[in-house]
């Protein structure tokens, strides 16, 4: 990655963790608040390819390991491998997909995400992870989130794909020869 395209990525990620941890803690849906690193980290892969997506998902995993009381390095492993997941599913699917495609396979990635991160935490007998609200926290979870990912592909196309702008500027002040 570029000096350019890493400042891009810290400024949004450490602004999504923001949002996350300040914001959607406090506006929840039924109990639930909004996966935005996760989703984060399945726009990451879907825009940067399979090894940034990994990279993403591991940093921006790692930011939430620090906040919540689950081992640290679960959070990682699981959206380092959903954002990996999404990078290699990016690359099989033509780039010109609508966009209502692409919300339905992030959407699917997000509650892949939630039950792989249950099911690492489960491996490894960590308790609480898995009881009777999972249903619910999986769903009302994947739609909150969901609401997101138009924006969070957004950020990661801004991170990830690198502006035309000054190029279509220089085209224009070239003089035209016939």
């Amino acid at each position: 990655m570029t000096f350019l395209r890493v400042v891009k990525a810290a400024t949004v990620l450490l602004v999504l963790l923001i949002l996350q941890l300040e914001l959607f803690a406090s506006i929840r849906f039924f109990g639930v608040m909004p996966e935005i690193m996760l989703g984060a980290a399945v726009a990451s892969g879907w825009h940067g390819g399979a090894t940034e997506g990994a990279v993403m998902g591991f940093i921006s995993g790692f930011l939430i390991d620090l906040y919540l009381a689950s081992p640290i390095g679960l959070s990682a492993l699981t959206y380092a491998l959903i954002g990996y997941l999404l990078g290699i599913i990016s690359e099989l699917i033509a780039e010109d997909v609508e966009r209502i495609v692409r919300t339905v396979i992030s959407l699917i990635g997000i509650v892949l995400g939630l039950v792989t991160f249950v099911l690492f935490g489960e491996l490894i007998a960590e308790p609480n992870l898995y009881n009777k609200n999972f249903g619910k926290i999986l769903v009302v979870g994947g739609l909150y989130t969901g609401l997101f990912i138009p924006v969070l592909h957004f950020l990661m196309e801004w991170v990830f794909h690198q502006s035309n702008f000054r190029n279509n500027q220089i085209a224009m002040a070239r003089p035209q020869r016939n």
